[in-house]
């Protein structure tokens, strides 16, 4: 299915209640599991490489309403500035191809996702805060269990990652929940122009990988408007 069909399908489909209200609207009170490991999150002290821990605030998270999980490697510098993710050079690629969809409910990752990182403070390199570093293995193993913990309370029924690393996380995080309870998994290449060539190892262009992404999330849209009202899995 090309992009402008997908698009135009998820466009024409009727949206649920007021075309001008994102999903949320119907969401149900964030679980008390979710609210205590973002506060959990937010008292992190672990890993003194980080300090001063540049993390997010609750409102980053997006929704958790949705069933869906979007997971990246760590926030860069200019999501971190901004209080918001994916608004970095990466980031912004990545909303661009949810826009290109033309969903009245869903123009934001916000709106669709529940957003969060493997590595969740800002990994910044030493003497430079502004530039973005990959994150150290002794920070993914800190973390780890804040994604395990996640991905147990969200219980979702669809987790997109971003970056090898993400993929990995949420790999090896699936590999210590209870059987059963695995999600389906949609794995993409870091979109970040440095990993130019990564990406066409795996689409003929630029434009591919866009296309791609746009196709993903106009399918994921168009679950959730087939889906009746209580619109994903319970929360644990």
């Amino acid at each position: 299915m090309g992009r402008d069909k997908a698009s135009r399908q998820c466009r024409e489909r009727p949206p649920l209640g007021s075309s001008r209200t994102p999903y949320p609207d119907r969401r149900p009170a964030v679980p008390s599991g979710l609210l205590l490991l973002q506060s959990d999150v937010a008292c992190c002290a672990l890993c003194p490489t980080m300090r001063p821990w540049r993390r997010f605030g609750r409102r980053a998270y997006g929704t958790s309403a949705t069933g869906y999980l979007l997971v990246g490697e760590a926030p860069g510098y200019v999501s971190w500035k901004n209080r918001r993710r994916f608004t970095g050079p990466a980031g912004l690629f990545v909303r661009r191809a949810l826009r290109l969809v033309g969903h009245a409910r869903c123009r934001d990752l916000e709106d669709l996702f529940y957003m969060t990182d493997v590595v969740k403070c800002h990994p910044a390199r030493p003497g430079n805060p502004r530039a973005n570093r990959s994150p150290r293995q002794a920070e993914v193993r800190a973390c780890a269990g804040f994604l395990l913990r996640e991905m147990t309370v969200l219980n979702p029924s669809v987790v997109v990652t971003f970056g090898k690393l993400a993929a990995e996380g949420v790999a090896g995080a699936i590999g210590r929940m209870a059987p059963g309870s695995a999600p389906k998994v949609l794995s993409f290449p870091h979109p970040s122009p440095r990993n130019r060539r990564t990406i066409l190892r795996h689409y003929p262009s630029l434009s591919a990988f866009e296309e791609s992404l746009t196709q993903t999330f106009c399918r994921l849209i168009m679950q959730l408007d087939r889906r009746s009202p209580v619109m994903r899995r319970p929360s644990r």
